[in-house]
């Protein structure tokens, strides 16, 4: 029997044959789906995985089975009806009253309502989970709508609650929202505790930050630089399927589980300089591109000032194959590409990088600028704006924004603390950076370059929150920095220098 996708068709389930098909076909989209959750009218009851959402036949009829914490639910399917290729809704009767389910990912919009239903629903939940987990816990507010005057994101449910003489203010983060959407919770966290505590007279109490398990890798690295964490500022996960809510050790946050790429200085073991394709890609720019060999890999990688753009690979093919892009690099089709990419960078980026350097500050050294430099965290893969070093040889991360952004200031200290990682271990000199040059021990400097009227009007709120052993600078740039950067404005942070 065959189905159109996209026109809703009711079909009906009367012998074991045809519930065996719906069966096989609902584990499809199961599989198929990324984040497949089970939705009702009311909202949704959970990722197909945390609830423990089942199919079985059962004298020739249907069945689905899910629990919401404890409780269990069993349902038989009267009808199936496709409203897309990657949807289904399941109807089901019980006690004459008939309802209706749908089993999507829960990663995209289904309607123009089912973000905001979605997050009502978690809204109720987290609430009674806050009800069972904290004695004598009482909800004082919560709410969930943005406001934007006061940059309250909707993302997130807000609450101020009590449990017994203490109160909390709370985020609550559900496990359908992206991994960004979750790591953005402590700025949202800072800014919703310190609107709170304005207009309670300072009683807005302890920050609490609620996220889903297995999800709060990048949170704790984070946290285990802000002032009061574990204090007055606290992390959960919560558990859905146990219905629990459990405190995290921060003090368990110290491997932070990051990489960083290679740099060595091409070697005379590598036979890919003899190549028609290596003497092409170098005449793209003579003199401004700089081939590194890429140890253990039978590759070449080709950047301009520290930023990867191509890389040729020892292969079957004679000349080796060329693979070109920044961050992700793909197979290279046409040469006009390359070309294209390479002078782009050039136009955009790199025209007066050396100059602007000691433009933002002249202590830091024009000679050793690492655009673009990847460095690893878990499954994130970031991108260090710029890695530089001062004249004395101290290292210095560059965070550079052209447009407002609450997660400045975090996003930044991720990147201090990736390379104050690698830095512990002596890694930039194993792995070819700042060669000839002997590197401080010193911290690494963190700067914040920025349009100065492009700073977001939260920056120095979240700022505040940052450890003092951060040493920060903040520079405020020209509008038209386009036409050549002038330093407008200035403001060290925990005394750099």
């Amino acid at each position: 029997m065959k189905v159109q996708e996209h026109s809703p068709r009711y079909l009906s389930l009367p012998s074991e044959d045809l519930a065996a098909q719906w069966k096989q076909r609902i584990e499809n989209l199961m599989t198929r789906v990324e984040q497949g959750a089970l939705f009702q009218r009311k909202g949704s009851h959970g990722l197909l995985a945390d609830i423990g959402f089942s199919l079985e036949i059962d004298r020739g009829n249907l069945y689905f089975g899910f629990h919401i914490g404890k409780r269990p639910f069993r349902r038989k399917i009267d009808e199936v009806l496709a409203i897309g290729p990657d949807a289904l809704e399941l109807k089901t009767t019980r006690l004459n009253v008939t309802e209706s389910f749908i089993i999507r990912s829960a990663l995209r919009a289904f309607t123009a309502h089912s973000p905001r239903l979605l997050r009502r629903s978690f809204q109720k939940s987290i609430e009674t989970l806050i009800l069972r987990n904290f004695p004598r816990a009482k909800i004082l507010r919560s709410t969930l709508f943005s406001d934007l005057a006061h940059s309250l994101s909707g993302n997130y449910v807000r609450l101020h609650f009590s449990s017994g003489r203490t109160h909390w203010t709370a985020l609550a983060v559900n496990s359908w929202e992206d991994q960004a959407t979750i790591d953005g919770i402590l700025s949202s966290g800072i800014i919703w505790r310190d609107y709170l505590a304005a207009r309670t007279s300072g009683h807005a109490g302890k920050l609490l930050l609620i996220v889903p398990v297995g999800r709060s890798l990048v949170l704790k690295s984070r946290l285990s630089l802000i002032r009061d964490a574990g204090h007055s500022i606290h992390l959960m996960e919560m558990d859905s399927s146990a219905e629990a809510l459990r405190f995290q050790d921060l003090s368990d946050s110290g491997n932070i589980d990051t990489a960083l790429t290679l740099m060595h200085s091409l070697g005379p073991r590598s036979n890919l300089v003899q190549t028609r394709n290596y003497q092409r890609i170098m005449s793209l720019a003579q003199g401004r591109i700089q081939p590194t060999f890429r140890t253990g890999a039978n590759s070449v990688s080709f950047r301009i000032h520290g930023l990867e753009f191509a890389q040729l690979r020892l292969c079957a093919e004679p000349e080796g194959k060329i693979f070109y892009g920044v961050g992700k690099l793909e197979p290279l089709d046409e040469w006009d590409q390359l070309s294209r990419l390479v002078a782009k960078i050039l136009d955009e980026r790199q025209a007066q990088t050396r100059n602007d350097i000691q433009r933002i500050d002249s202590r830091l050294n024009p000679g050793y600028l690492y655009p673009q430099v990847p460095a690893f965290l878990a499954g994130d893969r970031g991108m260090i704006d710029i890695l530089a070093v001062t004249l004395q040889g101290r290292l210095v991360v560059l965070e550079l924004k052209v447009s407002e952004d609450i997660e400045l200031p975090l996003q930044g200290l991720d990147y201090w603390l990736r390379v104050r990682w690698h830095q512990a271990r002596g890694e930039f000199v194993q792995k070819g950076y700042f060669r000839g040059l002997g590197l401080s021990p010193e911290s690494p400097l963190l700067y914040f370059v920025c349009p100065q009227f492009c700073y977001h009007s939260t920056f120095p709120q979240v700022m505040a929150h940052i450890s003092s052993s951060v040493p920060m600078v903040q520079v405020g740039i020209n509008e038209n920095w386009r036409e050549g950067i002038q330093v407008v404005m200035r403001r060290e942070w925990n005394r750099p220098f």
